[in-house]
């Protein structure tokens, strides 16, 4: 199977490695491979000029001295565990190497992306966001995937049209899994539910009066990725929105605008409403979050993906089985709550047409995806949907419900298709981190919710402007 660096001083040989510099201070090790079990399932062949101008007595093209660089910001051990093994036969059957840059989310990844574009060794593959495959889309770099996603999407059946980025009738991302964004919570520590603004209140005022846990929730009210995505939620769940078109078809700045504006204004107020009830969140970002059940700081917490419950079932917690689901809710009950889609591109002057003979072959083939979307993501493509059975695969203390909170979504509304066509400057908005610095001055500096909105989207304004050029 393919192999890690530190496993590799255990190997008699390690053949095409490739020790790369660290891509936001995480480690970078290529990938070798030896003989691989098992085969691909039958997908497209690859186009003319794909290969090294022959194709291999076992049906695989030949891509002997060819290297598919892998970059990403998804380092967990599913993933990585996932894609070696699929590298390692790869390679094995094609003569290809492999290379996988593992570094941190943020402008770091995006910042070597744009490093290996100009000194003209574009990777082949790029695991990313909605988000962040528009902006590189707008600047030109990515290049089509339809033959690819038309060939899955046969197989597989077509997921919901706001998982796609596709401009002028070219597919340029081929969308990969869900990460829900939900609430987690005690259903053993408060006896409502926090499915509306109201309840969600309510849960609270109960919650704290609990001997077991420190606070009753943990909302973090810092600027980090993750407090963006836990704003997004809040605001989605009411409506509200980043950016809209106008009658130019032109991306302009909404935050501020009209009726959107009350509804900012709206968000920031129950927010307010509800800091009695969290633990200290000015500097809070994901790892906190993840670990606010198990170490019982709180009650309640949000998190994209099962992490809040997962740590509590591999630690005994005797209260796991009462961690409930629940989407982020609006109002009057759950809304358009907001979901990362993964998606997955490739670039223009890359070995493309390898990338894609990979994707399809292993990724895309049930061996693989199956073990890809566990208990921390959600399939999206309806056969997916179908044959993967999650109650197998989820602990008895998951309910139903659970579930059901965690598939719903996949029809989420990603940032970019806020408009349409899709936003291609969402990242530019999106990095000034509207959402969660807006909920940082109402709450650390006591600004009012209108003042705070008025400043966020002259930031996000001026980012845009930046982002479009003269």
């Amino acid at each position: 199977m393919a192999s890690n660096e530190c496993r590799d001083s255990e190997r008699s040989i390690t053949r095409r490695r490739n020790v790369l510099r660290a891509v936001g201070g995480s480690a970078v090790a290529g990938l070798a491979g030896c003989i691989g079990g098992g085969g691909g399932g039958s997908g497209s062949t690859p186009t003319e000029g794909s290969t090294t101008g022959s194709v291999q007595e076992n049906g695989w093209p030949d891509y002997s001295g060819r290297e598919m660089r892998v970059v990403t910001d998804e380092c967990s051990d599913v993933f990585k565990r996932v894609w070696e093994d699929a590298f390692a036969e790869f390679e094995n059957r094609t003569g290809a190497s492999v290379t996988l840059e593992c570094g941190a989310e943020g402008q770091s990844i995006q910042e070597r992306i744009i490093q290996l574009i100009q000194s003209g060794n574009p990777p082949e593959l790029f695991p990313t966001s909605v988000t962040q495959s528009t902006q590189l889309q707008n600047q030109g770099t990515l290049a089509p995937m339809t033959d690819l996603v038309e060939t899955v999407t046969d197989r597989l059946g077509m997921p919901h049209e706001r998982s796609f980025l596709k401009r002028d009738g070219e597919h340029y991302t081929i969308p990969f899994f869900a990460i829900p964004y939900l609430q987690w919570y005690r259903e053993d520590i408060a006896e409502s539910k926090p499915d509306s603004w109201e309840n969600m209140v309510s849960w609270m005022e109960e919650a704290s009066n609990s001997d077991e846990v420190t606070d009753a929730t943990l909302l973090p009210w810092s600027t980090h990725y993750c407090s963006e995505l836990v704003a997004q939620c809040f605001l989605r769940s009411n409506g509200a929105n980043m950016a809209t078109r106008n009658d130019d078809g032109e991306v302009v700045v909404s935050i501020d605008q009209g009726e959107n504006r009350e509804r900012w204004i709206e968000m920031l107020e129950f927010r307010k409403r509800l800091q009695p009830y969290t633990g200290p969140g000015s500097d809070i970002g994901c790892e906190e979050r993840i670990n606010a059940l198990h170490t019982e700081s709180s009650a309640h917490t949000t998190y994209g993906g099962a992490r809040p419950k997962i740590q509590s079932i591999e630690r005994d917690r005797d209260f796991h089985q009462h961690i409930r689901a629940e989407p982020i809710p609006g109002p009057d009950g759950p809304g358009e709550f907001f979901g990362v889609i993964k998606s997955i591109c490739s670039f223009e002057g890359s070995n493309t047409d390898m990338a894609k003979t990979f994707l399809d072959r292993f990724i895309f083939q049930p061996e693989y995806y199956e073990r890809y979307i566990n208990i921390q993501n959600a399939p999206l493509y309806p056969k997916q949907k179908e044959e993967i059975d999650m109650r197998e695969k989820l602990p008895d203390s998951y309910t139903d419900e659970d579930i059901a909170a965690w598939k719903s979504v996949t029809d989420a509304i990603p940032p970019a298709h806020e408009t349409s066509p899709p936003n291609p400057y969402v990242d530019s908005i999106f990095t000034t981190r509207p959402g969660s610095t807006a909920i940082s001055l109402v709450i650390s500096e006591d600004m009012a919710p209108g003042e705070a909105v008025d400043q966020v989207a002259e930031s996000a304004r001026e980012s845009l402007n930046q982002a479009k050029g003269p």
